[in-house]
């Protein structure tokens, strides 16, 4: 069962995760770190506070939302790319080019999904367009519903 689209409320919430409507700053570090270890201290910081606009140490969900949608329409000038390539490379931990099951399973399961590896088996068979097994960089654009 897999879901292609993901809305900002289900990414505040993964990230929320003591469940008060807001991102501490841990929440924050915690839920990064799990995506990215080894992001240096400096730009999760610059990080979190572009979140927290109005500067109360805390990201509530429409401080989140405005910045995803933000975000959304900076993405527009061609670096809708670029970034899906980052995500692509998050997921990619071999860097061998291809998202494989069990690299599916691995990063999920950081990010604090319940999935078993064949659930991730059959995500993976779900948009596994030349059925070598694998993600591609472009099955995963597709699947991220990019064009």
């Amino acid at each position: 069962m897999s879901r292609n689209n993901v809305s900002i409320s289900d990414i505040f919430e993964r990230f929320d995760k003591n469940k008060d409507g807001k991102i501490s700053w841990e929440e924050f570090r915690d839920a990064i770190h799990a995506l990215s270890p080894a992001i240096p201290s400096d730009k999760l910081v610059e990080m979190f506070i572009q979140l927290d606009t109005n500067g109360d140490g805390q990201v509530d969900a429409a401080e989140f939302a405005s910045c995803m949608d933000q975000t959304a329409h900076s993405s527009t000038d061609g670096n809708v790319e670029k970034e899906l390539k980052d995500a692509f490379k998050l997921y990619d931990i071999d860097c061998d080019g291809k998202i494989s099951a069990n690299e599916l399973y691995v990063v999920m399961t950081r990010l604090g999904e319940r999935c078993t590896l064949e659930s991730c088996v059959g995500m993976v068979q779900a948009v596994d367009a030349d059925g070598d097994g694998c993600i591609s960089f472009e099955e995963f654009k597709t699947m991220m519903g990019s064009k």
